[in-house]
């Protein structure tokens, strides 16, 4: 029996529209399969904050006749490189700069300092001068800048027929700073500073004590 035209156009489209079925089905069955992974598959752990950077925090080693004290990093992870030390203006108008030797030695503005106190009234004691210390330090493995306003606790010794002598006693961080910070610590030492000691006022004379007569 001879197949018709019209009977194999029909097998035809019988057998499409089962491809087309066929198709449908596997696309249903992975949809299905992916709708399932998502909630069986555990969760994804959340992303780690990234780490505050630490702030340079140094404390300081005195020596044994208290004329210098050496700078250590308060974490044993931070190494400095190099510092800027900036005293009050009127004690030392320059910096000193350090390399690899974190330190502040009295001889550096013990002079200074006894002629900006000439004429106060501060006398033999235990004192505190401000300072800024910008120091560069590696952390990790980032290199970084730190600027802060820094005190100085000293001890004024008085000598016969000798300037009083300066003994460094300890460091300890009074804040951060930015670009301002020489005008900080010019600051904070003109606070430190007592007021001059006021000049006594002249006696009267014989004449000016004496009223006049009417």
């Amino acid at each position: 029996m001879t197949e018709t035209p019209e009977a194999r156009t029909r097998r035809r489209w019988i057998t499409m529209g089962e491809i087309i079925g066929i198709a449908a089905l596997v696309i249903s069955g992975l949809s299905y399969w992916d709708a399932h992974e998502e909630r069986v598959a555990p969760p994804k752990p959340p992303t780690a904050a990234p780490a505050k950077e630490k702030p340079l925090v140094m404390t300081g080693t005195l020596s044994d006749a208290h004329d210098r004290i050496d700078l250590h990093p308060a974490s044993a992870d931070d190494v400095i490189q190099t510092q800027t030390i900036h005293f009050p203006t009127s004690v030392r108008a320059d910096a000193v700069d350090t390399t690899g030797n974190a330190r502040i030695e009295a001889a550096w503005f013990e002079s200074g300092l006894r002629a900006a106190l000439k004429g106060t009234k501060l006398h033999a004691g235990r004192h505190r001068l401000a300072v800024g210390i910008e120091t560069s330090y590696v952390a990790g493995d980032a290199t970084r800048t730190d600027r802060a306003v820094y005190d100085i606790g000293y001890t004024l010794h008085e000598r016969l027929l000798r300037s009083d002598a300066v003994a460094i006693e300890g460091v300890s961080l009074v804040r951060r700073a930015g670009d301002d910070l020489q005008a900080a610590v010019d600051a904070r030492f003109a606070a430190q500073l007592p007021k001059p000691a006021a000049e006594p006022e002249p006696e009267a004379t014989a004449a000016e004590a004496k009223p006049k007569s009417g």
